[in-house]
């Protein structure tokens, strides 16, 4: 498939895009370059390849989800820039 000049100017139009005679001609090189790319995947035979939503067979990354022992509340609030005794400490929002 090749665009003709009047349709890469069709396109422009729908995009909006005010081009030079010399971007115009730019532009139709590099679009039917880039369809010149799509022939020759069309032209690769995938009959016997599966379709597949990521490479790995990776099923799930994550560890499991177990409960565990808090931090304790004197580590969390060690470098707090401003706290309480027990608490962080922010500026209001509202």
């Amino acid at each position: 498939m090749s665009l003709t000049r009047s349709e890469v100017e069709h396109v422009a139009k729908l995009a909006r895009l005010r081009l030079s005679d010399a971007e115009l001609s730019s532009l139709e090189k590099d679009l039917n370059a880039i369809f010149g790319y799509f022939d020759q995947l069309r032209a690769v035979d995938v009959t016997n390849v599966e379709p597949l939503a990521h490479v790995l067979d990776a099923v799930n990354v994550m560890d499991d989800d177990v409960p565990h022992e808090c931090l304790p509340r004197e580590i969390a609030l060690r470098d707090a820039p401003d706290r309480t005794e027990e608490y962080f400490r922010f500026p209001r929002i509202l």
